[in-house]
């Protein structure tokens, strides 16, 4: 039954997709400033090839933490859109040590739906700057998101997102090897957004 509800979900938006008038022109911006929340969902830690999945500390050994940036996308057609986004991320252990990410992204954007709502499905690769108790490191982010944007008039929308993000951690030191290992997080997100 929820493979057939998909099933319909998408078949609507892409006939919807496919007869609507695309409400913008190549040129076209949009600028976000975003709030919300990130779940910790998984880790795996490649040296004993260990799998932590769920939510909460008992899984993942953090807890649901807070997330905030600002984006920048250009329409390259009619339904589609390349910018970026700069956020900051943090969350606590089970033990109370922070762990903070700073990712840097670049973004595409795909628009199936636009006008008055807008149904956008971004991509993003780039960096991000991670820290938790004395290490930091420098490391990839990739993420892939979903989102429904309700504009009441032209120009300022409002948002809710979510996706999946993935950060790795690739230690090159000896000591701490055994500590490489990927991350998963889904953000759950509101945004308010101007585009012209």
């Amino acid at each position: 039954m929820k493979k057939f509800l998909l099933l319909v979900v998408l078949m609507s938006i892409a006939i919807t997709s496919a007869f609507a008038v695309p409400y913008y022109d190549k040129g076209n911006q949009m600028f976000s400033f975003t709030l919300g929340t990130s779940f910790p969902t998984f880790t795996y830690f490649f040296e004993d090839n260990e799998f932590r999945a769920g939510l909460g500390e008992g899984n993942t050994g953090a807890k649901i933490g807070g997330y905030g940036a600002i984006s920048y996308q250009v329409f390259n057609s009619p339904t589609s859109a390349i910018g970026g986004e700069i956020g900051y991320d943090f969350n606590f252990s089970a033990s109370n040590m922070l762990f903070t990410a700073v990712p840097f992204y670049a973004k595409y954007s795909f628009f199936p739906v636009q006008g008055q709502l807008d149904l956008p499905i971004s991509f993003g690769l780039g960096g991000a700057y991670i820290k938790y108790n004395d290490a930091s490191l420098m490391t990839l982010f990739a993420n892939m998101q979903v989102g429904l944007t309700w504009y009441p008039g032209d120009h300022w929308g409002f948002g809710l997102t979510t996706g999946l993000w993935l950060i790795p951690e690739f230690n090159y030191d000896d000591a701490l090897k055994q500590d490489n290992a990927l991350a998963g997080f889904i953000p759950l997100t509101l945004s308010i957004t101007y585009r012209q």
